[in-house]
Parts: structure tokens; sequence; C-alpha cells
């Protein structure tokens, strides 16, 4: 499991804090990442680390998922030192993901992918057509 430092525990239960009071409920993990200027992905994995400890709760429900605190007191038994730097992997990460849906998105809106599916048909065309003007060869020679 993830560890998580003592600052950045405290700093999400800081942002859960703030988010709770501003929209009058529980912040999505999302909300809390924006919040934190952090990827949603780290956000969730140090909310896991956090719930395994005690100190949030990552509840659940038909319609969304959202944090509670639950111990803050519970932060205190982190270590000061930091954890595994996955933080800008995960960054990264998120960040190819977002260069790929806006990849597919302008293929979609520009019409290339339409273009590029009627060009293919074409050729398949073409060929089918290639192939029926072939005559056979005679397995029996050329008599």
């Amino acid at each position: 499991m993830i560890r998580v430092p003592r600052a950045e525990a405290h700093l999400m239960l800081a942002g859960v804090r703030v988010l709770a009071h501003r929209l009058g409920r529980g912040p999505t993990p999302e909300e809390l990442a924006e919040l934190l200027t952090s990827s949603e992905s780290q956000v969730r994995l140090q909310a896991a680390a956090l719930q395994e400890l005690g100190a949030m709760a990552l509840v659940s429900s038909a319609f969304e998922t959202h944090l509670e605190i639950r111990d803050h007191l519970a932060v205190e038994q982190l270590e000061e030192a930091s954890g595994p730097a996955i933080g800008d992997d995960l960054r990264a990460f998120d960040e190819r993901k977002r260069d790929e849906a806006e990849k597919m998105a302008h293929l979609f809106d520009t019409g290339e992918h339409e273009k590029q599916r009627q060009d293919q048909l074409r050729r398949m065309d073409e060929d089918l057509q290639e192939f029926k003007r072939r005559k056979p060869r005679n397995p029996f020679g050329d008599g």
C-alpha cells in the first residue's frame, strides 16, 4: 500500500473539510484533486491509504463516491518522510490519458475517422474488382 506522509495527509483532510464546507456535502476525489492541483489517481491512492488507517472514508453510493473524515488524529501515526515517489508517474499517466482522449475526440470531430473508413472501403472495393477481373489459372494446363 502507498505510504502517505503526515503533511500530505493533513493537507488532504484540510481539503476535505474546506470542500465539505463550501459544497455542503462530502467532496468527490475529483473535486479534491482539483483543489489540491494533484492527479485524481494519486488522490484516490492516498485516500485508500488513509481509509486503511481509519482517518478517512471513501463512501460509495449508487450516485457518487465521496470522501468523509473519520478520525483526524489517526494521521499523527504517519511518518514525516515521504512515501514512494509515484506522484509524478501518476500525473504523467493522467496527462497521457487526457491527451489520448483529446486525440480521439479530434479524430471523430473533424470527420477524419469517416474519411479513413471511406478510403478503406474504396480500397477494398478496388481489390475485389481486381480479383474479379483476374482469370483463374487452369489446373489442367493451357488446353
